[in-house]
């Protein structure tokens, strides 16, 4: 009995561990690297969360359709590190620029290499050595 309730104990430890690892996933994984894309787009809204903040953007296409486009950054801890720790410095409403590295699966979402404010203020997030890319098609 004390092996079988060890044994269980054990298992439902090994699956919260895989689960924990599975959310938690490589950036190269999800998001294409090799590419750049470059949007412009109305802040709706802000995750603040961990492990990576989201922010979420309205963006217009040459059509004037509007998609909602939601971009993954570093996490709060590590934006405050590059100076990002007030919240207030994002406002809903404002156009931003973003320069990410679209989602492999071709759905609205990206990794976040930079963000430039209205008044031309550049903050890179993402992959240092990396810059500029392609307006979405």
């Amino acid at each position: 009995m004390r092996k079988a309730a060890l044994f269980a104990f054990l298992t439902g430890f090994a699956f919260a561990g895989a689960a924990t690892t599975y959310a938690h996933h490589a950036v190269q994984a999800q998001f294409d690297v090799t590419k750049n894309v470059i949007l412009s787009g109305t802040l709706k809204k802000v995750d603040w969360t961990n492990p990576h903040a989201w922010f979420h953007f309205d963006v217009k296409g040459q059509d004037g359709a509007v998609t909602v486009w939601s971009v993954e950054t570093i996490g709060p801890n590590g934006l405050r590190r590059l100076g990002i720790s007030d919240r207030r410095l994002f406002q809903i409403g404002t156009e931003y620029k973003i320069d990410i590295h679209p989602d492999r699966s071709g759905k609205n979402l990206g990794f976040v290499n930079s963000f430039t404010f209205p008044d031309g203020k550049v903050i890179k997030v993402g992959f240092p050595e990396e810059e500029g890319g392609e307006p979405p098609r």
